[in-house]
């Protein structure tokens, strides 16, 4: 599988509805996006903990307000959801990053998440490096749920085979083996961004790739042959 980075982020605003139409367009499998909330605590899709607003000003994500941020070309989490599904051949990875479950919480951060993902539950997979975070999920009724680790090793802590999460996100900086191990996950690993790092990383063990250059690798014979998109 094939999983585009913040949609089509070549050709478009990240983790926005135009990058994701970019993605499918260009026949994307799935797609990440990330979680901020605003100062309303509505989850929309950014990435950064900040934001920077008129006149260039970085301001802290969480202290804008909805009809501040409606003003942006960013969209709602809940205008992607509705988004997905009438994608529904689409899978997704929803990451809330770690500075979110700091501020908020995992109660307040998780919870309004997976309600507004339930409704396409098997194609979305909630994403964070928590263990608390993704065991929530999996009780409010999340079908999938994805670990992101920092090393090979930690994937054969007790932790994370308890959880048996069903995707392990790893940096492919942070691999010192020659084969990823197998489990009862699969191995997702990032950032790749040319084919023959996905055609060598399917060689280690990689299940999927997540990537940020998208048309480059829709072009590539030798990825398409190895991931089958």
């Amino acid at each position: 599988m094939l999983i585009a980075h913040r949609g089509d982020k070549i050709r478009h605003l990240e983790n926005t509805i135009d990058a994701f139409e970019g993605a499918h367009s260009l026949g994307a499998c799935a797609i990440q996006t990330e979680i901020q909330f605003s100062a309303d605590d509505t989850p929309w899709c950014f990435h950064e903990p900040h934001l920077r607003t008129g006149g260039g000003r970085l301001r802290p994500f969480y202290q804008l307000r909805d009809r501040e941020l409606s003003q942006t070309p960013l969209n709602r989490f809940a205008e992607v959801v509705d988004w997905a599904g009438r994608h529904r051949h689409l899978d997704w990875f929803v990451e809330l990053p770690a500075d979110v479950l700091e501020r908020m919480g995992t109660d307040a951060a998780v919870a309004p998440v997976v309600s507004q993902l339930l409704a396409h539950s098997d194609s979305f997979a909630l994403l964070t490096r928590d263990f608390r975070s993704l065991r929530m999920a999996r009780n409010l009724g999340c079908h999938q749920v994805a670990l992101k680790v920092s090393s090979v090793a930690q994937s054969l802590s007790a932790g994370v085979v308890t959880l048996a999460p069903d995707y392990l996100l790893i940096r492919d900086s942070r691999i010192d083996c020659e084969e990823l191990p197998p489990g009862p996950w699969q191995w997702v690993v990032y950032e790749i961004n040319s084919p023959e790092d996905a055609v060598r990383w399917r060689a280690r063990g990689a299940h999927h790739i997540l990537t940020g250059n998208l048309p480059l690798l829709m072009r590539s014979r030798e990825a398409s042959d190895v991931y089958g998109f």
